[in-house]
């Protein structure tokens, strides 16, 4: 006979129970999730979570909602402009589930602490949300080495990709062409380095961005434009991933595939081998040099935006 507190919970997602068997369900429901940051993508992830019968959270958050956050942060309203994010994600989740357990660290992970983040806790999967992406890259490498799985959701723009780092499988930062393995702050200096910036045509043809505002994040004065369909589409595809390792029910899309999501359509890519060379090769001094030269000569662009697009 099932206690009051089981009662409740089943009652709650009794028509998850059509779908997962009691046995997956109580892995969701016991499943021990960490989420680097709860803004866009780490909202929807958490919310859609929460309302997957997830009951174990902790999440790092220090920022604060802006304006700017209403056209795509799910928990952002006019009432929450100025509050922590973590705090009103944390509520939302409680007035989901209220047996809900949240752990909520009140300010940034730092690069340093990465390795015993993972080490010193046992988490079933961790999803990287930071604004700062060499933050994320570096977690997401960090977990590869470690045997957690991770999972990256990344929308830029019109362009959105997700894709899950299994144990064993290959890094985020050779998939995405940034120096392999490579510490945070090399990681680091590779991202806000213009010319790198640059190379990524295909945000403009692909992602739909303007020439304007590409200019912008190329000379570190803008960050990615977001809509909230994108967001939404990957945080949402990124928490069925989770749920998809938890559950253990269907095969994640594991690196090298991922998702590619435009507003034409979804489908499920491979990030080439290409990609994974180039990032072992400006890994290394005259590496480095590859990408400034490119930049310079167009239609040697072209070619190589082909190859990482």
């Amino acid at each position: 006979m099932m206690n009051k507190e089981d009662q409740a919970y089943k009652k709650l997602f009794e028509r998850n129970y059509g779908v997962f068997t009691p046995e997956e369900q109580e892995r969701l429901r016991n499943a021990n999730i960490l989420i680097i940051g709860s803004g866009g993508i780490g909202g929807v992830i958490a919310i859609t979570l929460a309302r997957s019968g997830v009951e174990h959270f902790t999440i790092y958050e220090f920022d604060s909602y802006q304006h700017s956050n209403i056209n795509r942060q799910i928990c952002c309203f006019s009432e929450t402009i100025g509050k922590n994010k973590g705090v009103v994600t944390r509520n939302s989740i409680l007035n989901i589930n209220p047996a809900a357990e949240v752990e909520l660290i009140e300010r940034e992970l730092l690069a340093e602490e990465i390795p015993s983040v993972i080490r010193d806790h046992k988490w079933d999967v961790i999803m990287p949300a930071a604004d700062k992406w060499p933050l994320s890259i570096s977690l997401l490498d960090t977990c590869v080495d470690y045997g957690v799985p991770a999972v990256m959701s990344y929308p830029a723009g019109a362009l959105g990709r997700v894709c899950t780092f299994m144990p064993g499988g290959p890094y985020a930062s050779e998939c995405l062409v940034m120096p392999y393995r490579a510490t945070y702050d090399q990681l680091k200096e590779f991202m806000d380095n213009p010319e790198n910036r640059s190379i990524l045509h295909y945000y403009k043809k692909t992602g739909g961005w303007t020439q304007e505002w590409f200019e912008g994040f190329c000379e570190g004065k803008l960050p990615h434009p977001q809509i909230a369909p994108i967001v939404w589409i990957t945080g949402a595809l990124a928490a069925m991933e989770i749920i998809k390792i938890v559950t253990k029910r269907w095969k994640p899309v594991a690196a090298p595939k991922y998702w590619h999501i435009t507003p034409e359509g979804g489908r499920i890519a491979r990030f080439g081998l290409g990609r994974r060379l180039l990032s072992r090769t400006i890994r290394r001094e005259w590496g480095k040099k590859i990408i400034p030269a490119l930049v310079k000569r167009p239609r040697l662009v072209r070619i190589f935006t082909r190859l990482i697009s």
